[in-house]
């Protein structure tokens, strides 16, 4: 709308009968480009004259002292000054369709394409050198190829032209089969080649053009525009949208959702290509709104895309040792050693005798302790004497029972043993602990029953699964069934069916319906 105004002004001022250049200057204060006006005062001027229209106070203030009775605007001429900066290097063409070619020869192609973003970048540089031109842009294109060329070939033209500076490219075989950052750093020794001559005809300084070069250099060959933020209702979170111009010229952009409180990026939007240009990353960045506090959208005039935030589950945080106030009472069963040669009985005794340990009665008891985490251990592989040892880590109270194998097959009784063994862990906790009276175990008749209940599950378990690996044996490998009979054979049914799972997958084995219902069965059974 601004623009609209500056150009009515001006056209009030042409189309004026005045004498004196007075309207002029008013227009000229709003103009930022030239005008090839065609003025007509009477007969005291008839021909045209090309003004130059610029902001500066001084030449509108020259023309204004012009305004004398009888003055015209041929008596203007030549005193306004051409300001012209410029503002734009870049090949030519800028564009082209996704899936076709945006010149007819590989090579050329894949050149210009490569340029697309070293010329944003280029461009970038050199505008805030505020170099003084004839013209706002220096447009560069590739000849047609001709087959055997080895070289480059820049060609440009000193001689003034309309619209823009220009310069032509011819460039040798092989530049499509460049590597992309190979090829990005020959259109910049290309582009900043023709520059320095258009510079040395123009009288441009060459050091504005060097700076320009180090921008890109500085970047990495590789531009990145990144558009201003926007925060969410609720001011938790920033969106903002990141383009790049990758090696086939076109610009690839995402929308970057980071939380406000530390900018950790928590979102990001599917890729969205568009043309490789800023002003088309501008005018993509202009839709970018929020619809509620978690959802941001933008339009890239492919379409709306849309991302959300996924909510992240809290995280708690809380100390465990010595010096941390924030610890809970903890009882835990850790395990410990133990060989194939310890009885069955003696081993299933003692596992049900710890799995006591996790009743809330239990977790009460010990609550009254000055250690938060009571850690139960075993050792059943000593060659010392049986024993009960306790030592105290940070806030932990670490009990082992540590009984040889030796004493155990000896023993006529395992399930008493077992009795015995925890019975004495405990008196050792109330010891050092400073705790009263524990609460009630089983006594040991039920134990016992107990024991024997369950080893009797465990092994109609195996007999179970010893029938379905017998029943799949001709569909697996010879030496994955005598594995698993090993391992069934050594009462270690979750050992085989965490293993059959798998090779079953691998192995992409079909089952029958029975068999699928059977296996489905037995693994609900280790859950």
């Amino acid at each position: 709308m601004l623009e609209y105004w500056r150009r009515a002004s001006i056209r009030t001022a042409v189309n004026s009968r005045a004498r004196g250049p007075s309207a002029l200057s008013a227009a000229l204060t709003w103009s930022p480009a030239l005008l090839t006006a065609n003025w007509s005062a009477g007969n005291r001027c008839r021909r045209p004259a090309r003004l130059p229209l610029v902001f500066e106070r001084v030449a509108a203030k020259r023309i204004a002292a012009l305004s004398g009775k009888g003055a015209c605007i041929r008596c203007a001429e030549g005193l306004a000054v051409e300001v012209a900066m410029l503002r734009t290097v870049e090949f030519w063409p800028q564009t082209g369709f996704v899936d076709a070619p945006w010149i007819e020869d590989p090579d050329e192609d894949a050149f210009v394409r490569s340029a697309r973003g070293i010329g944003e970048l280029y461009s970038e540089g050199v505008r805030p050198t505020r170099v003084q031109a004839r013209h706002s842009q220096l447009r560069l294109h590739c000849f047609d190829h001709e087959p055997g060329r080895t070289d480059v070939e820049v060609i440009v033209f000193t001689e003034p032209a309309e619209g823009f500076e220009m310069a032509g490219v011819y460039l040798p075989d092989g530049v499509a089969a460049l590597p992309a950052p190979a090829r990005a750093a020959l259109v910049l020794d290309v582009m900043h080649a023709a520059a320095l001559r258009m510079a040395q005809a123009r009288g441009w300084d060459p050091e504005a053009l060097e700076a320009a070069r180090a921008h890109v250099v500085a970047h990495d060959l590789r531009f990145r525009w990144v558009g201003p933020a926007k925060t969410s209702p609720g001011r938790k979170y920033l969106a903002r949208p990141v383009f790049t111009i990758t090696d086939d010229g076109w610009g690839r952009g995402v929308v970057e959702i980071r939380r406000v409180a530390d900018d950790t990026l928590v979102a990001c939007s599917a890729e969205m290509v568009t043309a490789g240009a800023a002003s088309v990353f501008r005018r993509a960045a202009a839709t970018l709104r929020w619809h509620g506090s978690t959802t941001v959208q933008i339009d890239p005039d492919e379409g709306p895309c849309v991302t959300a935030v996924v909510p992240l589950p809290v995280v708690n945080v809380r100390g465990e040792g010595a010096n941390s106030p924030e610890s809970v009472p903890r009882i835990v069963v850790v395990g410990g050693a133990t060989d194939d040669a310890v009885p069955d009985v003696y081993d299933t005794a003692l596992h049900l005798l710890l799995d006591e340990l996790s009743e809330p009665q239990w977790l009460t008891w010990w609550s009254a302790a000055s250690d938060d985490v009571l850690e139960v251990w075993y050792d059943l592989v000593v060659e010392h004497p049986a024993r009960i040892s306790a030592r105290r880590g940070g806030n932990k109270l670490r009990v082992r029972i540590e009984r040889p194998c030796a004493d155990i097959l000896a023993a006529p009784d395992h399930v008493a043993l077992a009795y015995t063994d925890v019975q004495d862990m405990l008196a050792t906790i109330r010891r050092r602990a400073n705790l009263g009276t524990h609460p009630e175990l089983p006594d040991l008749e039920q134990l016992k029953v107990a024991t024997a209940g369950q080893i009797a599950q465990r092994a109609a378990l195996v007999s179970r699964m010893t029938k379905l690996v017998d029943r799949l044996a001709d569909r697996l490998p010879a030496w994955l069934v005598m594995s698993f009979r090993a391992d069934l054979d050594e009462g270690r049914p979750a050992d085989t069916m965490s293993v059959l799972r798998v090779q079953l997958s691998h192995l992409d084995i079909e089952l029958t319906d029975a068999e699928r219902a059977e296996f489905e069965a037995l693994s609900a059974t280790q859950r």
